[in-house]
């Protein structure tokens, strides 16, 4: 490269997009029910406990569709019948291999539900799984040449810079008392729900509930079920993750054993296996190289299939609600909120949010006993985005600012109102050739001579400034994390460092100067 041509350059880290793939899929099921019926009133569906895996060449995702199955009986009396019914489908994506991510949404288009005869009912449910595998990879791109005989064409870049990921493993060993006696365990099912985060300076703090279905043998040999919530927290150390970031959570459990001490019994012990992985991201708006036209010129290019970013939201809902509760009330002792079932949709220049607000409302009757109710409350935001297309990506991350308000009305009408936080990233999957490196080929256009002046002799060339501290690699860093940690551009640092062959791989004791 001749000294002319002065080309300037940009480290990123990025989720290069692999594949993507929308599937329909029916999960057909029987139930068969305690009682004779005359005819299906109604049919709830929901999806919980989903899971997923990269393989091969595609996604495993695992799951289970909760039913709540409402029917008239031969008395013409409304009865109620829960059923969960797991799926487990294989969507394929060329090019997927085990350590890539998985973005997976599922959602139930359909649910149709008749009657085979008085006590079986036969379901039929259509799933629509949207799949997209991304691989993090480290590219330098160009950002600037400069030389006044060639032409640069630059595109806005708005990508989520990955700040840094890691994968931990925690064994568990809880133990538990049933509340019968067992002869044998049959059978632990785990799975992880209500995960959280919250990032702090460098760090990420993961909460969340590992849920295990427990199916034992009792003293008269019958299998029963019991359930047990185990929650936890975990802080993972991610250098130069800020509040402001975005996080992404991966949680697995496995049952590794379990047994029963001194059967029968009501003392159980388990090792569980609670594996999490954690991303943090930033956006960055980085104008990038995609063409340099020039005599003498030769540039290399790299097709880049990214998520750009179009727009992001940071915005407060209010949502009220009065409830009738069940019995009187001379107090309410709390409100516990959660948000489920959340749905995003792209329009024209809009996305729509949809959830439930799921509460749980205990209160004092007048009787001084605490007594419990339920109530969900669904909940619908149109925020606008200018620019938005119904085939771009909604991302959204909804949490319960504070406690819920409430008021009692009289003795049995509440009045309630929740503050949601609504973080919403709408982004488009693009296909852009960007420049990594140019070189001139050729020898370089000749410049107009330049006056001399004899009275004025040329100044000696000017000593680069010399290195104002040195820094000792620690395990973790990169040079995009030092650069940012001290307050420098991260090709200044490069610049300053030339005895760094490879930039994207520093090891722990190397000497990296601050310029």
């Amino acid at each position: 490269m001749l000294k002319d041509l002065i080309v300037e350059r940009k480290l990123l880290k990025v989720e290069r997009v692999i594949g993507e793939d929308t599937v329909k899929e029916t999960v057909e099921s029987e139930i068969s029910l305690p009682f004779k019926v005359q005819k299906v009133f109604d049919v709830h569906a929901t999806i919980i406990d989903t899971e997923t895996e990269v393989r091969e060449g595609g996604v495993l995702v695992t799951g289970t569709i909760h039913k709540q199955l409402f029917v008239v009986d031969k008395g013409d009396l409304v009865r109620h019948e829960d059923e969960d019914v797991p799926f487990q489908i294989f969507v394929e994506i060329p090019g997927a291999k085990k350590d890539f991510n998985a973005q997976v949404d599922v959602n139930i288009l359909s649910v149709d539900a008749d009657l085979i005869n008085s006590e079986t009912v036969r379901q039929v449910v259509v799933l629509d799984i949207f799949v997209k595998v991304t691989k993090t990879e480290q590219v330098e791109v160009v950002v600037d040449v400069k030389d006044k005989n060639i032409k640069v064409e630059k595109e806005l870049l708005k990508v989520d810079h990955v700040v840094g990921e890691k994968k931990i493993s925690q064994t568990l060993n809880p133990e538990v008392t049933l509340p019968i006696t067992a002869k044998k365990i049959f059978r632990i099912i785990p799975s992880v729900k209500d995960i959280t985060t919250e990032i702090k300076e460098d760090t990420v703090i993961v909460k969340g509930v590992i849920h295990k279905q427990i199916f034992l043998v009792d003293e008269g040999d019958l299998v029963r079920h019991v359930f047990e919530d185990v929650p936890f927290t975990k802080s993972i150390k991610i250098e130069g993750a800020r509040p402001e970031d975005d996080v992404f959570v991966r949680a697995k459990v496995t049952l590794d054993d379990f047994e029963l001490i001194d059967p029968p019994s009501k003392e159980l012990r388990q090792t569980l296996l609670l594996e999490l992985f954690v991303k943090v991201t930033e956006t960055m708006q980085v104008k990038v190289v995609v063409d340099v036209k020039g005599e003498g010129i030769k540039q290399v290019k790299k097709l880049l299939k990214v998520e750009s970013v179009i727009a992001d939201i940071l915005q407060r809902e209010t949502v009220k609600a009065t409830v009738k509760l069940p019995i009187q009330a001379i107090k309410i002792f709390d409100i516990m909120g959660k948000i489920v079932d959340v749905k995003t949709e792209a329009l024209e220049d809009q996305i729509v949010i949809r959830g439930t607000l799921h509460k749980q409302i205990f209160f004092v009757d007048p009787g001084n006993l605490v007594r419990h109710t339920r109530e969900d409350v669904p909940f619908r935001f149109v925020k606008d985005v200018p620019g938005a297309r119904p085939d771009f990506n909604v991302h959204v991350r909804l949490k319960i600012i504070g406690d819920i308000v409430h008021k009692l009305i009289n003795e049995k009408k509440l009045e309630q109102s929740a503050i949601i936080e609504v973080f919403a990233k709408v982004t488009k999957t693009v296909q852009l050739e960007v420049v990594v490196d140019v070189v001139r080929v050729g020898p370089a256009p000749p410049h107009p001579p330049k006056p001399s002046h004899p009275q004025h002799p040329p100044k000696p060339p000017v000593s680069p400034r010399p290195p104002v501290k040195k820094y000792i690699v620690q395990k973790g860093d990169t040079l995009f994390l030092i650069a940012k940690r001290f307050g420098v551009s991260l090709d200044a640092l490069i610049a300053a460092n030339p005895q760094i062959r490879d930039p994207n791989r520093i090891f722990p004791g190397d000497v990296v100067f601050i310029p």
